[in-house]
């Protein structure tokens, strides 16, 4: 089976330049790596240029998470989606170990790893303060094991695995969540209303820098405005729809 792999890049190239190193080393084939550019005005679009094995999208504009992803998806060939944050490294196995959960059951609509930085307890504490001593981890780490899949009724979308089938059903992230923020919290639902499940991967961990897509934005005044929009949406307050406390 083959897996597009969708990035969008707006500057912080020694963030996507990372990220894309670990990805080929660390992924096996088939996989189609598709990058989304944002109007980079650092060095991000001519690196990209360069870059023979990489499916480019370059915008005139910053159009926003929501819609570079759609853009990407729209461009994808694989049989199946994943959606990555550029400020990750991914790990030794953590592709073969997703896709194992994604296609175990055919009612499960899409995936996601832990990390050591993220929202809706899907973050652990790593115990080495380096990349190389997290890399090292990771190959003892990421043993694919069904006792430590989770069912969750949302996934944070810093990386999203999902099958193409779901999307095709769903349709594509709600743009009204442009520049980002709450549009994965809308697929989740979207996802679990149109009959699949969501999983979170324990056995599968991949590093994540944070913070580093939304650093030029008002972050604060962004997260008000879209859980506004997503609260209007769905008739509903963000903790009753998702039972937190």
């Amino acid at each position: 089976m083959k897996t597009s792999i969708i990035i969008l890049t707006h500057n912080g190239l020694s963030y996507s330049r990372s990220c894309i190193q670990s990805i080929r080393k660390y992924t096996e084939k088939d996989y189609e790596l598709i990058v989304v550019d944002n109007n980079s005005t650092d060095n991000t679009k001519n690196w990209l240029s360069t870059q023979k094995d990489i499916k480019v999208i370059y915008n005139s504009e910053n159009l926003g998470f929501p819609k570079g992803c759609n853009q990407g998806i729209s461009a994808a060939c694989g049989d199946d989606v994943l959606l990555l944050n550029n400020d990750v490294i991914v790990t030794p196995n953590w592709l073969k170990n997703l896709r194992r959960c994604l296609y175990s059951n055919r009612d499960i609509g899409a995936v996601g790893p832990i990390t050591n930085k993220c929202s809706n307890a899907q973050s652990i504490s790593v115990p080495y303060d380096s990349i190389n001593g997290v890399l090292k981890w990771c190959k003892r780490y990421n043993v694919s094991d069904r006792n430590k899949w989770e069912y969750r009724n949302r996934l944070v979308g810093f990386c999203f695995f999902v099958k193409k089938e779901v999307i095709e059903k769903v349709g594509f992230l709600d743009e009204r969540f442009s520049p980002g923020n709450y549009e994965d919290d809308d697929y989740s639902i979207r996802i679990r209303k149109a009959g699949y499940k969501l999983i979170l991967c324990k056995d599968t961990f991949i590093y994540h820098y944070g913070g580093v897509s939304f650093s030029k934005y008002n972050y604060l005044k962004l997260l008000e405005i879209n859980k506004d929009k997503f609260e209007k949406k769905w008739g509903a307050k963000y903790n009753e729809i998702f039972n937190c406390k």
